[in-house]
């Protein structure tokens, strides 16, 4: 029976790792940018911060989200359902979905994979929270890589 006992909690506990391992990256209602329930960053209007508070991004006045050295990284959206992101030297284009009753947006790479999860008053910023995302390694391909070595 003891023995019983031993694997089903050795089950379930492998299973917990399973889900934690797919976690999806967000940004709730309050701007916290989080991965696995570590917030990694934070979302204003004025654009994302690391947790010590030092810029990481910002939109400048033609709708370009700049990082902290003044390179520009991304396009923010016109009309809040879709965006540009710069990264290694390629264009990746994401969209926006409609919110939910609790104000989540899932964000979609162009192959339809959910990258991130976005609370709708942060759809402006939505490339912020994706450089913030690359930078800690945190994107969903990231997170595949990790775990297949």
């Amino acid at each position: 029976m003891k023995k019983n006992i031993a694997i089903i909690v050795l089950f379930f506990i492998a299973s917990l790792s399973v889900f934690a391992q797919k976690s999806t990256p967000m940004v709730d209602y309050k701007g916290h940018i989080m991965n696995h329930n570590s917030i990694i960053g934070k979302m204003t209007p004025e654009g994302s911060f690391d947790p010590s508070g030092k810029s990481m991004t910002r939109i400048d006045g033609n709708g370009n989200v700049v990082d902290s050295t003044g390179k520009v990284i991304g396009k923010a959206p016109k009309n809040g359902n879709s965006f540009v992101y710069y990264f290694k030297g390629n264009e990746e284009k994401y969209t926006i979905g409609k919110a939910n009753h609790t104000g989540m947006c899932k964000v979609t790479n162009a192959k339809g994979e959910i990258v991130m999860l976005l609370h709708n008053n942060y759809k402006q910023q939505a490339a912020c929270a994706i450089h913030c995302l690359h930078e800690n390694h945190c994107m969903p391909e990231d997170d595949m890589k990790e775990h297949k070595h």
